[in-house]
């Protein structure tokens, strides 16, 4: 079930060295949202880095060995002097960056991307992260938190940050939003409606772009389905529920094209350095998505200083 959209937010945190972007990216949506956050949850996974030393020349057989006082002591004291200082300076930037919302901390162990899905599962309707640009093969080769978690079939929204050197305005204040008239799409335009609405002061430009799927194409044709009028109504229903919810009818703009989603969608997305995007995410395992495709994974590669939202349908 997911939680309410964006209510609780999810950031985890390596270090306050890469975090200022996230702390950005919070208070933008703090300034918008203001009281319908309940709680921003700060954490980091330790992935038994405190242990890589002290294993070294151990026997791993050894069954009371991570059972020991010895290492009970060398954990808590790993985060005592290493974990607790950093995820302060991360709560400070958070605050420096105006966040009013309640913030608490949480510290775990294992692997990140299990422990991030695994907490962002009991009530978090946003994950709020960092990335790093792999190709698709590195990532299944070598691996990456972010990748990982997008193959992960969670509810949570999640958001990854863009470039914001020299940025003044909150990112949403231009944005392109895909539809397809799929639940997930759907999910992405009401979220994206919600913010947007709560940010409506400083919205200067709304773009719903839709791509009719070359691949697709003659499948609607047989099906005695006109596209036109599809199109239509898929750009339709996603405008009246910006309306709805408070944005300006006069920044709205349609976009409807032919052609491989991935390839217009980047293109769209190109041709406006400073939007933030809004699709729907669809849970798929890394394997699947190399030889099946995402248009999600695909803007996430080719658009790498966009802030991109990741919306998955309940």
């Amino acid at each position: 079930m997911k939680s309410k959209i964006l209510s609780s937010f999810l950031l985890p945190v390596d270090g306050p060295e890469t975090f200022a972007r996230t702390a950005w990216l919070m208070g933008m949506i703090d300034a918008g949202l203001g009281s319908r956050i309940e709680k921003v949850s700060l954490l980091h996974v330790m992935a038994g880095k405190y242990l890589s030393t002290h294993m070294a020349n151990i026997d791993v057989r050894t069954e009371f060995v991570l059972e020991s006082e010895l290492f009970k002591r060398l954990k808590n004291q790993h985060i005592q002097q290493q974990i607790e200082p950093k995820m302060k300076e991360a709560e400070e930037l958070l605050r420096q960056a105006g966040v009013k919302a309640p913030i608490d901390i949480r510290i775990e162990d294992g692997d990140p991307v299990g422990r991030i899905a695994e907490v962002a599962g009991i009530g978090y309707s946003t994950i709020i992260m960092e990335r790093r640009v792999l190709s698709p093969l590195k990532e299944v080769l070598v691996g990456s938190v972010t990748a990982g978690l997008l193959h992960r079939d969670i509810h949570s929204s999640v958001y990854l940050v863009g470039k914001i050197e020299g940025r003044t305005e909150c990112p949403a204040g231009r944005c392109i939003i895909a539809v397809d008239g799929s639940a997930h799409s759907n999910a992405a335009v009401t979220e994206a409606a919600l913010l947007l609405g709560g940010c409506s002061a400083v919205v200067k430009e709304v773009t719903l772009v839709h791509v009719l799927d070359a691949a697709r194409f003659g499948e609607v044709v047989e099906q005695r389905k006109v596209p036109a009028a599809s199109t239509d109504m898929i750009l339709s229903d996603a405008k009246k529920l910006l309306l709805d919810n408070g944005v300006h009818a006069n920044i709205i703009s349609e976009v409807a094209r032919f052609g491989d989603p991935a390839g217009v969608m980047a293109e769209e997305i190109n041709k406006r350095p400073n939007c933030m995007v809004f699709m729907g995410r669809r849970g798929r395992n890394a394997i699947s998505e190399i030889f099946m495709g995402s248009v999600s994974r695909k803007i996430v590669h080719h658009c790498p200083d966009h802030f991109v939202a990741l919306i998955a349908a309940d």
